[in-house]
């Protein structure tokens, strides 16, 4: 029987040189006058071990795992077990706290020796991934022993390069939301990406099912992470509020963190400032909906649209690992003599939906750089010569239901 109104289960893949900010931001959390209504355990990873903590217990640290595979998506799920059995709640929020470029080349060969593949991978070729490369900001171990697994260098490069990480991420984060479900018995209230470039509409469909309110950032996110002080003490304060309410909170308050915390914006690999997100997937029926009729359009005549798409594509705020922003993706198109009347209804379709606040329960961010976003980034890989679209991204429930990845295809087929 829950005792409490809700439990945070925070789940640091620190195991990396983010593992120093992580301990900042359990510090953070040691700052909250919790009361009754909220309770917050942690999973922390580090170079050295995974410990488990209960904030405000004594003893805090309650188990020394040693050295486990954080990456590993069926850890999350234990740490899902063991957190939801020691505190049982009414409502539940999961954060997945983890840096972007966690993964070190040696890191990389230990997960890589895992499956001989017909030309090994040698630390050379590690070596050439630098920090940028997309699949060195995937979440999951599982992921990068996917991306790894190619038989050659070069097919391995490619798989860094075309989305793949984002793709099989996606894919993996709705397993872990699934079964998140099963084990508390209910939906996921809240799930917050404390990790870069995860706002996303392929991720927020992929969990739609099992988690009420999600929250995320189409930008990076600087290592200084979430008030969590800041906003556990307001929650603590009113644990009445709902799912709805509370990520309206943290995107307010961590915008409003970031607006009082000078750094050096643009600066030293910093973006220009930061952004947040909080979406209800239960909702993005709809909005797959609309995106599916806007494919289906621009499918229909690629040839003739071909310029409009291409003018729309340069004009969205591009993010990193070809990701780009929705909304500005369908104003641009919405704006192209181009687009055709019936392009340019598809694309405001879309855009009246991203505009429902029963759907968008909060956008925010510190930065002119971000007024033309509209909270949630697509796979909209740019068309070249010897460039390929991530084989697995067609497994995403989003481009299944919406035909996105039929979409890409014609487009990149007509561009080249």
């Amino acid at each position: 029987m829950a005792t409490t109104s809700w439990t945070w289960m925070i789940y640091l893949a620190t195991h990396n040189n983010a593992a120093q900010a992580g301990e900042q931001s359990v510090a953070r959390m040691r700052q909250t006058q919790l009361g009754h209504g909220v309770r917050v355990l942690v999973q922390q990873a580090t170079p050295v071990r995974t410990v488990r903590r209960i904030i405000g217990a004594t003893p805090e640290l309650v188990a020394d795992l040693g050295q486990i595979d954080s990456g590993d998506p069926q850890t999350v799920i234990e740490f899902i077990h063991w957190a939801s059995e020691s505190a049982p709640a009414e409502r539940y929020v999961l954060v997945l706290w983890s840096h972007g470029s966690g993964w070190e080349p040696s890191e990389m060969e230990r997960l890589a020796h895992r499956q001989p593949v017909k030309v090994p991978v040698t630390m050379d070729e590690l070596t050439e991934r630098g920090p940028e490369d997309e699949g060195r900001q995937v979440f999951f171990s599982t992921t990068m022993r996917e991306l790894l697994a190619k038989p050659t260098p070069a097919e391995r490069a490619v798989a860094f390069d075309d989305g793949s990480g984002h793709s099989l991420d996606t894919i993996e984060l709705g397993q872990v939301a699934s079964q998140a479900a099963q084990i508390l018995g209910q939906p996921l209230d809240l799930l917050g990406m404390n990790a870069c470039q995860m706002s996303n509409v392929e991720v927020a469909y992929q969990v739609r099912r099992y988690v009420s309110v999600y929250v995320a950032s189409e930008e990076d996110m600087p290592v200084q992470s979430w008030p969590y002080d800041d906003i556990l003490t307001r929650l603590a304060a009113q644990p009445d509020i709902n799912a709805d309410a509370l990520g309206q909170m943290v995107v307010e308050r961590y915008c409003a963190y970031f607006r009082s915390t000078p750094l050096p914006w643009g600066q030293y690999g910093l973006p220009p400032g930061i952004t947040l997100t909080a979406v209800c997937p239960g909702r993005i029926e709809s909005l797959a909906g609309a995106v599916g009729s806007l494919a289906a359009v621009l499918q229909d005549d690629i040839a003739g649209r071909l310029k409009a798409v291409w003018d729309a594509h340069r004009e969205a705020h591009a993010f990193r690992f070809h990701l780009y922003d929705l909304a500005s993706f369908c104003r641009a198109l919405t704006a192209h003599p181009g687009a055709a009347p019936a392009g340019v209804k598809a694309a405001r379709a879309v855009l009246t939906v991203l505009d429902d606040p029963a759907f968008l329960l909060a956008l925010d961010h510190t930065s002119p750089a971000y007024d033309d976003v509209g909270g949630l980034t697509t796979y909209l890989m740019s068309p070249a010569p010897g460039r390929s679209l991530s084989p697995y991204y067609a497994e995403t429930d989003y481009a299944q239901i919406t035909g996105w990845g039929d979409f890409l295809a014609a487009y990149h087929a007509a561009a080249i």
